[in-house]
């Protein structure tokens, strides 16, 4: 081979290897209540995902064991501790990769477009039905409180996840106790920071 044949296909691998390491795909990742979301990623960050869900994974039964008896021993818990719904972490990959963050961003448009487009019809379905009773107050009031509980429970197994990891374990649905402490902290700095100003 000559030595600018040589060149020329060390040059091509070399941009193929560029071209593959500025690749991204779309992933739905779905958090411990069962809420989805689509991201973009690129390698890097979908290793980084991987390695917390892998993290996340070797504590999970555990934390859930040990989250559903205490549930168990506090006799204020009217309904049994709801494993079922409390789910690990996961990212799916959505179609193949895209050369670029804005070929991506475009295809996820469409994704949400179609979801939402659905959610609609789901609900416009639900609405014009022939069984248009509306639910008694006390169901309204008793499904209200069961996902309250359900709330609570995915919440205490998320934030004894995050202190056992030593970090946030992203929710989408709702917001963990320990990122509402946060966020009140936040709030309660502003508040002295205004308080300063004043005087």
């Amino acid at each position: 081979m000559s030595k600018l044949a040589y060149c020329i296909m060390i040059g091509l691998i070399g941009m193929v290897g560029a071209v593959d390491a500025e690749t991204v795909a779309i992933y739905q990742v779905t958090d411990m209540a069962g809420q989805t979301e689509h991201q973009i990623l690129n390698k890097e960050e979908y290793t980084k995902l991987s390695t917390e869900l892998k993290d996340e994974a070797k504590v999970f039964s555990p934390i859930v064991a040990t989250a559903k008896k205490e549930w168990e021993a506090n006799k204020e818990n009217k309904m049994p501790f709801p494993v079922a719904r409390i789910k690990l972490r996961t990212a799916k990959k959505v179609g193949s990769d895209f050369p670029s963050k804005e070929a991506a961003e475009k295809k996820l448009t469409l994704i949400e477009e179609r979801a939402a487009d659905k959610i609609a019809q789901d609900e416009k379905e639900k609405s014009s039905g022939r069984n248009k009773k509306k639910p008694a107050p006390e169901e309204i009031a008793k499904e209200t409180l069961k996902n309250t509980l359900i709330n609570n429970a995915i919440s205490d197994v998320n934030r004894r996840m995050a202190e056992k990891l030593g970090r946030e374990v992203l929710m989408f649905g709702f917001m963990s106790s320990s990122s509402e402490k946060k966020d009140e902290k936040k709030d309660v700095k502003k508040d002295k920071k205004k308080g300063a100003e004043k005087k």
